[in-house]
Parts: C-alpha cells; sequence; structure tokens
C-alpha cells in the first residue's frame, strides 16, 4: 500500500505544469498576456517598441525583454508604465523604460505599489521618477546592472528611484546621470545598501546624491560621484530623521569623489549616530571644495 502511495504521489508530481514561458511582440498581446498569466510565469518579449500605459501587474510575474526592447508611453500615466500591485511580486529585466509622465508630475518607468521587486540590466530615461516605489512595507528591492538617464521633471520632488516604502533598497552596478533637481537616490527603506555604482550630476542640477531621511542602516561603498559645479545641494549625502525611522548605522566608505562644487559638502548628517567615513578617494577640480566634516 505504501508503495501504491508513493507511486501516485510520483505519478502526480511529474504531470503538474510547469511555469509556463509566453512570448509576445506587439504591446496588445503583452498586455493580453499579463493579465492571463499565472502566478509566477515569464513572459518574454520580442524586440521593439511598445506603448504602454499604467499596465497593471496583478500576481507574481517576470517580464524579460529579448534583444532591444522599449516601453513608452504616447500619453499621461496615471502611476506608471508599468504598475504592479500591492501583492505581486515583480521581476523585470533588459527593458528601456522612456517618458513617463503623469499629470500630478510622478510619472514612473515604474510604480511599484507591490512586495519584492527586483530590476536587472534596464534603462530608465527621461521620466518624472525612474522607479517609485510606494508598495509593502515589508518588500525589497533590489536593483543590478541598470542605468537612470535623465530623469526628474525639475521640481524637486521627483527623482532616480524614490522608495517611499520598504524594509531593504539594494543597488549594485548601476549608473545614475542628470537628474533633474531632484535625488539620484532617495530611500525611506529601512535598509539601503548602494555598491559599485555611478553617479553623474552631469547638467542635471541634481541635488542629493543619496537622500535617507527615515535614516535606517546606509552603507554607500565602492561607487563613483561626480558632483557638479551648479548642483542644485552642494551637499553629497543626506542622513537625517525628518521622515521617521532610527538612526542605525551609516557607513561611507571606498568610494572614488570627483567634486566642482565650490561649497561642496560630503555629508548631511543631522542625528547623533557617528557615521563611518573611510577609505574615499575625494578630488576637488575646477575650484572646487569639499567639507567632509
Amino acid at each position: 500500500m505504501k508503495k501504491f502511495s508513493a507511486l501516485v504521489v510520483f505519478v502526480f508530481s511529474i504531470c503538474l505544469p510547469a511555469h509556463a514561458e509566453i512570448t509576445v511582440d506587439s504591446a496588445r498581446a503583452l498586455e493580453k498576456a499579463v493579465r492571463m498569466a499565472g502566478s509566477g510565469e515569464t513572459i518574454r518579449v520580442a524586440p521593439g517598441r511598445y506603448d504602454l500605459t499604467d499596465l497593471k501587474i496583478p500576481r507574481d510575474m517576470t517580464i524579460i525583454g529579448e534583444g532591444e526592447v522599449t516601453f513608452y508611453s504616447s500619453a499621461p500615466v496615471a502611476k506608471g508604465i508599468l504598475n504592479p500591485l500591492w501583492v505581486s511580486t515583480f521581476t523585470v529585466e533588459n527593458i528601456r523604460f522612456e517618458g513617463a509622465q503623469s499629470p500630478d508630475l510622478n510619472g514612473a518607468g515604474i510604480r511599484h505599489d507591490g512586495e519584492h521587486l527586483k530590476v536587472v540590466n534596464c534603462v530608465f530615461k527621461d521620466s518624472e521618477n525612474g522607479i517609485l516605489a510606494t508598495g509593502q512595507d515589508h518588500g525589497k528591492i533590489i536593483i543590478v546592472g541598470s542605468r537612470f538617464l535623465n530623469n526628474g521633471y525639475g521640481d524637486g520632488y521627483s527623482h532616480g528611484i524614490y522608495v517611499a516604502s520598504g524594509a531593504s533598497l539594494s543597488i549594485e552596478d548601476s549608473d545614475f546621470v542628470g537628474t533633474k533637481i531632484g535625488h539620484h537616490v532617495k530611500s525611506l527603506a529601512g535598509t539601503t545598501h548602494i555598491k559599485r555604482s555611478t553617479f553623474d550630476d552631469a547638467d542635471g542640477r541634481t541635488s542629493y546624491a543619496v537622500d535617507t531621511s527615515r535614516g535606517g542602516a546606509v552603507a554607500i561603498t565602492n561607487n563613483s560621484f561626480i558632483h557638479a559645479a551648479n548642483a542644485d545641494n552642494s551637499t553629497l549625502f543626506n542622513y537625517d530623521l525628518a521622515r521617521g525611522g532610527e538612526a542605525i548605522s551609516l557607513e561611507i566608505t571606498g568610494n572614488r569623489i570627483i567634486n566642482r562644487n565650490r561649497n561642496g559638502r560630503l555629508l548631511r548628517n543631522e542625528t547623533s549616530l557617528q557615521p563611518v567615513l573611510r577609505d574615499n578617494d575625494i578630488t576637488n577640480e575646477a575650484g572646487g571644495k569639499l567639507d567632509i566634516n
């Protein structure tokens, strides 16, 4: 009897369908695939340009671009080109997001209202926010090998990445260039780790490179920063409790910083926490001066 039961379980298990992979080659086909996909399925997107507005991701799924794939919106978005919903964990790879604009000036390439988000090898360009995350408080957001170019409306309230809620933000091997007036990265997550990435104000008049105004555990390690002479804020990094939270730890180590701002300041720390500042290579150019105290 035990052998028979084991055989039934084995046969049943091998008959269960694996997570399907769907390939699409048009915006309408992609919208339908997202609506119909089961939890955990992968959608592969053929090369091309896809006009999408507030495409809601209702459950766990992965979208992967095959070759050169661009998602853009020819119409104003309410939230973003893609919008993962509250219960969804979403992974996206090899997609270029362009031109998200909203009447409230907070349009995003991805407006993440869900649980966990992983972004790999994507580009976010010319949107009001590259990524705006307002999802679950325990959510984890991971950014790997991605580029954020010329994002921000220019009013100081939109950013390259803005994590308004979430347990952790991890950024690795990514580039931020020319964020307009806003911050390259604004994180209110409990943990913010940024490593091996580059930040260049370019002509964006960027504010903070990294703003963590809910404190938390913050590590900024082995990155490169170019701080422009005309930056909207003379300070590179901000750490305070203006949005609540707790001052846990702050490490800024092993970074290469080129400063061109005459009134440059490495860190604004409005807490009693003693930060760890170590092994940062700082070069002042074009009459720049950087206060490291």
